[in-house]
């Protein structure tokens, strides 16, 4: 048995190794000229593709103000704003459908089949179909349904007020499509993520009123709210200063740290522990950045530059130190990212992302998964089993505090098999 099981220990790092491979970066566009384009690049070579869409779909545009990108079973899903459809591409970034929509802003999966898309024209949630690429339905939310988290079968989308105000966070049930709740968090909610613990953290940036002169008539203050997805109540709220506008919340790979840019006109970016409780006032990226994003793989902020917002933009690779890494040009307005992770399997059971963190831990470990986790069972070294859960979700929480330290084996059963990683508690 000890023999059989130190032959899985050293095979693991073959069986769960994932890295990050591709950075996919949405550029805008100039408004109303439909000239938004897709790069990549490829962390692997250290080199960047420019025009992705446009190179492997004969020249044809991607469309009028790319606005986001979300990576979901092979394919990537592309919101285009201005031309009011969301660009279904697949992993050779070839066209494959052009989903029909309003205004959509962000999308997020939600099951196996189904995937949630905020959109600003309909002020609710268009219901994808994974299936056949199409909206199934809708949903009503706030103004301006923006940023959207997805934990314990809940959806919490930001209600941003678009052109207008909105204080809330939609909380809808994913299996029954209903909302559940609606919760007040601060003006003009635009982001929001999932920590280590399952909770939902929303990035308020407050409101600003002005007069026919541009003069400030009055200003609400930004918000850093947590929500407790338990019980989809607000269990701590932390206030900015009057005149700063946070936003582009996003958290790192152990889902401990929080970032996010804040200041008024110009910004910079700043850190959060999600167990402090005052926030930092002195940033660890003291650059202003048009778009924000965390690779949770290899734990690097980037940073996207618009410039004059006419030419080609720059992104900036970031260690958490605050050092910076690399720099790249890209398209015109830079403003969203996405990040695919390449697993391999010995027995290529299955093709499906899943991450592990924070490994090696006190004991609590998130799994966060591509495709819906169907049980979780979690062995010590002696093979025998110490915890199993049965489910039905993209991401769970693995607490191992109550057991010894030491090397414990979880095996992952997806639709598409099963995944077995290492975990070491310590």
């Amino acid at each position: 048995m000890k023999k059989k099981l130190l032959k899985i220990i050293m095979l693991l790092p073959i069986i769960g190794f994932a890295q990050s491979s591709s950075v996919y970066i949405t550029n805008e566009g100039n408004f109303g000229t439909g000239n938004s384009s897709l790069s990549i690049y490829d962390k692997t070579t250290n080199s960047v593709s420019n025009d992705v869409y446009s190179s492997n779909n004969g020249g044809a545009l991607m469309g009028d103000v790319a606005q986001s990108m979300e990576l979901i079973n092979g394919n990537g899903y592309i919101c285009v704003n201005n031309s009011s459809t969301i660009q279904v591409i697949d992993e050779n970034h070839i066209y494959v459908t052009a989903i029909q929509v309003y205004q959509p802003r962000y999308l997020k999966q939600v099951n196996t089949f189904k995937a949630y898309a905020s959109d600003w024209g309909i002020n609710g949630i268009q219901v994808i179909d994974l299936l056949s690429n199409t909206v199934s339905s809708t949903i009503d939310c706030g103004t301006g349904p923006e940023g959207i988290a997805v934990s314990n079968g809940f959806a919490y989308v930001c209600n941003v007020g678009g052109w207008g105000l909105d204080s809330t966070v939609t909380v809808i049930n994913t299996n029954t499509d209903a909302v559940e709740t609606t919760l007040t968090v601060g003006d003009k909610p635009n982001s929001a993520v999932v920590d280590v613990n399952g909770n939902v953290w929303v990035l308020t940036g407050g409101f600003t009123e002005y007069d026919a002169n541009w003069n400030v008539i009055s200003e609400t203050p930004g918000v850093l709210a947590m929500i407790n997805t338990s019980t989809n109540t607000i269990e701590s709220s932390l206030v900015f200063p009057i005149g700063n506008h946070p936003e582009d919340l996003v958290i790192n790979g152990a889902g401990n740290k929080l970032y996010y840019s804040d200041g008024s006109w110009s910004k910079a970016v700043y850190e959060f522990g999600i167990n402090d409780i005052n926030l930092s006032t002195t940033p660890i990226i003291d650059r202003s950045f048009y778009g924000l994003g965390y690779d949770p793989i290899s734990n690097e902020i980037y940073g996207s530059d618009a410039v004059d917002f006419v030419q080609q933009g720059w992104v900036y690779r970031y260690a958490t130190t605050g050092l910076v890494v690399d720099s790249f040009q890209v398209g015109i307005i830079p403003g969203s990212f996405a990040f695919s992770e390449t697993v391999s399997s010995i027995s290529d059971l299955s093709t499906a992302s899943i991450s592990v963190y924070p490994n090696p831990s006190s004991g609590r470990f998130l799994i966060n998964s591509s495709k819906i986790i169907n049980s979780i069972v979690v062995r010590n070294v002696l093979g025998v089993v110490v915890k199993s859960i049965t489910l039905s979700n993209f991401s769970d929480v693995i607490d191992l505090t109550k057991e010894m330290n030491g090397i414990y084996l979880v095996e992952i059963n997806t639709n598409l098999g099963v995944i077995t990683k290492k975990l070491i508690v310590e």
